[in-house]
């Protein structure tokens, strides 16, 4: 039984690193992306046209 357990724990453990390694080079595309495509100027863009249209809904 003792073994058993061990074989399930390395498992699940190994399982957890691969989606953490996955996870990081998902999130290093994504932030390649974001800093040389002009997705970048876009994002900003749009926050501060919501930004504005909230601030002129506020004062009226």
């Amino acid at each position: 039984m003792l073994i058993s357990m061990r074989k399930y724990f390395k498992e699940k453990g190994q399982g957890i690193v691969e989606y953490a390694v996955l996870l990081a080079f998902v999130v290093a595309i994504a932030a390649y992306l974001f800093n040389n495509s002009g997705i970048k100027d876009e994002v900003t863009a749009t926050f501060q046209s919501t930004q504005s249209m909230l601030q002129m809904r506020t004062s009226q």
